[in-house]
């Protein structure tokens, strides 16, 4: 299994859905999962159960995985809570792709459904999340730089090692 880990917008589904293309290995989102078993979206869940709800729901997602070879795009708090990097790290290779607020704000800006960024400063509060999880991101087996193209990314996976 090679966990994808990083904020909210750094393009964890996205990578993830084209190396399960390009490898044959199957691909899975924790929060579309969550959607699917809720019927719900994440800012619903957010709004209707709070945020520790939301969390005890990822860490549940967690025990659902199998360890057949795949590839995981998590949420971006995913990791940081209930020990989920650890337990990510003794099932599989995690990889964080790492990217700047500002890089990171420039992607999502557009996103309303973000449920940590209803703020009136969208960019502060992504640089206070992301200083926060800096710790345990930098847990990953691997750092990536998340601020290029997809066919770069691929290639950097390549080299590697994990396509």
């Amino acid at each position: 299994m090679v966990f994808l880990v990083g904020m909210m917008g750094a393009g964890k589904t996205s990578l993830g859905k084209t190396l399960a293309k390009q490898s044959g290995l199957p691909y899975f989102d924790t929060d579309a999962y969550i959607k699917v078993q809720t019927s719900k979206s994440i800012s619903e869940i957010f709004k209707t159960k709070g945020e520790a709800a939301f969390r005890k729901m990822e860490e549940e997602c967690f025990y659902t995985l199998t360890s057949k070879a795949q590839w995981i795009a998590t949420g971006g708090g995913f990791p940081c809570f209930n020990d989920l990097i650890v337990k990510m790290k003794q099932l599989g290779t995690v990889v964080y792709l790492k990217l700047t607020p500002e890089e990171l704000h420039a992607r999502i800006q557009s996103y309303v459904n973000r449920p940590l960024l209803q703020t009136s400063e969208p960019l502060n509060e992504l640089a206070r999340i992301l200083s926060e999880r800096k710790e345990i991101y930098e847990q990953a087996d691997f750092i990536v730089n998340g601020n290029q193209s997809t066919e770069n990314l691929v290639k950097e996976f390549q080299k590697l090692g994990l396509v």
